[in-house]
């Protein structure tokens, strides 16, 4: 990223508590908390080849185990992300060990069965309203902010984890390990040959996924302390794995577009009064992005046309794989 486009993204995120109303940036919000949990589809889709389809199931454990953290733990507000992260990478690698064992996709079968368990279970719990944290999250006496601008301190807070959170994943994903992630999805033998072990390797890769999914259902509680099982729902996971498809689950900064997507159209189809159809529009999102997949997703294409380039060729493909072995 270009220093002119950190500085506008730098603007737009300090110009979004100035001028937003509350509603516009608890959306904000929201949009920062799904980058990081998209960033965990990112390690799962793009470094490891493997599908998820119940991502949402694993932010939903990270909100659950935030929730009672503080509530029954007695931790602080504060840094109960950190214990829904490691929440959900405990789930995470519990269901990667049996299934990465066994061919064909039955990690996508198992998550799938979380994804929609998981709702019956947290109203098992907690009952069908969920449960609420005993107060909100108010800005303290030295920011300047009064109790009703609450949202505008959540909305720092989270921006602040997520940064933090996105930047150590950028770090780990471009070092040695997410090396091996890719040398695991493409040539496990090779890889395997070098002195990678990829049993643990892909354990490891699955855990850091659904911890940074956990993480972001932490830094979703920040922003609406209440956790219910009907705001984690399959079709939460659904619409996530296509768009992490359509905008291409190979690049880590394709959770900001995909982010911005999962949250604001809906809003878009409310005031246009499409509400009923949500699900009919992201079907054609994901039929699209299947289409897509064959030429590169749909942010690859869009730049090919705008540079006017033509589709690599096969041969230019393979070059990537043998290089991260030689550098693993």
């Amino acid at each position: 990223m270009t220093r002119a486009w950190q500085a506008a993204a730098i603007a737009v995120v300090l110009l979004v508590p100035a001028f937003g109303s509350p509603v516009f940036v608890l959306h904000a919000t929201e949009i920062f908390v799904f980058m990081v949990a998209f960033a965990g589809l990112h390690v799962l889709t793009g470094r490891l080849g493997l599908i998820s389809i119940g991502h949402g199931a694993f932010m939903g454990i990270g909100a659950l185990a935030s929730a009672h953290a503080v509530l029954d733990l007695g931790l602080p507000y504060l840094v109960t992300p950190l214990a829904s992260a490691i929440a959900a990478a405990a789930f995470g690698a519990l269901i990667a060990v049996p299934s990465l064992r066994l061919p064909g996709a039955y990690l996508a079968l198992l998550t799938v069965a979380m994804a929609m368990a998981l709702p019956i279970l947290m109203i098992r719990i907690d009952g069908p309203l969920g449960v609420r944290i005993g107060e909100d999250l108010l800005p303290p006496t030295w920011t300047g902010l009064d109790e009703y601008q609450e949202e505008i301190w959540q909305y720092g807070l989270v921006v602040v984890g997520a940064a933090m959170v996105l930047g150590l994943a950028s770090l780990i994903l471009n070092g040695r390990f997410g090396r091996s992630l890719i040398a695991v999805r493409d040539e496990p033998i090779a890889a395997a040959a070098f002195g990678i072990n990829v049993a643990r390797t892909q354990v490891l890769g699955v855990a850091f996924a659904c911890g940074l999914a956990g993480f972001a259902g932490g830094l979703l509680v920040f922003a609406t302390p209440y956790v219910a099982g009907d705001r984690y729902t399959f079709e939460l996971s659904l619409f996530m794995y296509a768009l992490t498809i359509g905008f291409g689950a190979q690049r880590l900064w394709m959770s900001i577009p995909a982010a911005l997507v999962l949250i604001m159209l809906p809003q878009l189809l409310i005031r246009f009064g499409w509400a009923p159809y949500q699900s009919v529009v992201y079907g054609l999102l994901l039929l699209v992005a299947t289409r897509l997949a064959g030429s590169g997703e749909f942010v690859e294409v869009l730049r090919r046309r705008l540079k006017g380039a033509s589709r690599p060729t096969s041969g230019s493909d393979l070059t990537e794989p043998d290089i991260v072995l030689l550098e693993v």
